[in-house]
């Protein structure tokens, strides 16, 4: 199976999955793939809007069949900003 074949968690869907408003969180680029033959993983980054430390993170979703199961959420990075 293609990966372009099926439909990808939207951001409504991740903002649900999060328990957050649309306005207290923005997404940054596109999300991206990776896929074994078991299964198929999509990643999306975002930061808080409030968030003072300007923290990156990532949502982790894994499909297996045809259903995706939000996982996880993980920091990336600290972007050091006014320097």
């Amino acid at each position: 199976m293609a990966l372009l074949s099926f439909i990808i968690p939207t951001e409504k869907d991740i903002l649900k999955d999060l328990n957050e408003e649309s306005h207290s969180i923005k997404f940054i680029g596109l999300g991206s793939f990776s896929q074994t033959i078991d299964e198929i993983k999509f990643s999306r980054t975002f930061k808080y809007r409030f968030d003072k430390e300007n923290t990156l993170n990532q949502v982790i979703y894994f499909r297996k069949g045809l259903i995706w199961t939000f996982k996880k959420v993980i920091p990336l990075q600290k972007v050091v900003i006014g320097k």
